[in-house]
């Protein structure tokens, strides 16, 4: 059933990176794409609300203590992956996103070993060993492509993979601490992560050069995009926060990256023409063989 869920937040999260990559272009500027993702979180909490009431559990959505902190963790870090994703896909093939995005999968990993006392095995160690070394083919494959990366974006991506991370420790935190329902985790998450990016946005506020083509005329050509995107998001979460219930952090993480790697660098090739080279097809059989340790074996 946990891969069944996965397989399901995998093609919600490559159709939400697709809408993403064709939206680019019509928000230049940080602040324009801060606005964007502000209506798509709005969205994001309208069916979060949905969900809970047509399953019945609004009652769940009394806060405590406890889900407060969780949850803040995971909107607060959502919205710095969503910041730092902005500025990074600027900068870099969009392809080293998701490489940096695995490097990412280490932060669940190790901080579910500390806090949750998860185990390792080690042929989950071997296969995570794999996946870095495929990173390493995929940076280089970058390079050829791209050229190589400046100091600034390396820091974004670094805090993209960071990010994210630690989103994806707060969904195995709620399901390992709390009852809820995922929708009660994903609804209040996307209420932080909203007034969190209202925040940035306002502090960015007049410190941008107005675009010719203003954001009003440009919504109006991505407002489906972002509506799906939003629909997508949601799911993406939705399902992963529930097949956490059914997959450890070693399984889950390494395999949710690692398909979308894969996934990603098929999409970069087939609809942007990211050619994949020797060393790309390379890290792709790498991580494949990875995913095999790290959940067949």
């Amino acid at each position: 059933m946990g891969y069944l869920l996965l397989s399901i937040a995998l093609l919600a999260g490559v159709t939400k990176g697709y809408c993403g990559k064709k939206t680019s272009g019509y928000v230049e500027q940080l602040g324009d794409a801060l606005s964007a993702n502000i209506i798509r979180m709005l969205f994001c909490i309208g069916i979060g609300f949905l969900v809970v009431a047509f399953s019945g559990e609004l009652s769940s959505l009394k806060p405590s203590p406890t889900l407060m902190l969780i949850t803040a963790l995971s909107g607060i870090s959502t919205s710095l992956f969503v910041v730092s994703w902005l500025l990074s896909v600027k900068k870099g093939a969009y392809m080293m996103v998701e490489v940096f995005l695995m490097l990412g999968v280490l932060v669940p990993i190790l901080l579910g070993r500390f806090f949750l006392s998860e185990t390792v095995r080690f042929n989950q160690i071997l296969g995570l060993g794999l996946l870095i070394v495929a990173v390493l083919l995929m940076c280089s494959y970058n390079t050829s492509v791209k050229g190589k990366i400046q100091k600034t974006a390396l820091v974004f991506l670094i805090l993209c993979g960071l990010a994210n991370g630690l989103t994806d420790f707060s969904q195995r935190l709620f399901v390992h601490t709390m009852t809820l329902p995922a929708s009660v985790f994903n609804f209040y998450t996307y209420v932080f992560s909203a007034g969190t990016l209202l925040i940035i946005s306002l502090f960015l506020k007049n410190k941008e050069v107005p675009q010719k083509d203003g954001f009003v005329a440009n919504f109006k050509k991505i407002f489906w995009y972002i509506l799906v995107m939003a629909l997508c998001l949601f799911a993406n979460s939705y399902f992963k926060t529930q097949a956490a219930t059914y997959l450890d952090s070693t399984q889950l993480y390494p395999l949710n990256q690692g398909m979308s790697l894969i996934l990603s660098t098929l999409m970069s090739a087939l609809l942007f023409k990211e050619k994949p080279n020797l060393k790309c097809v390379a890290g792709i059989i790498l991580s494949f063989v990875a995913l095999l340790l790290i959940n067949v074996l």
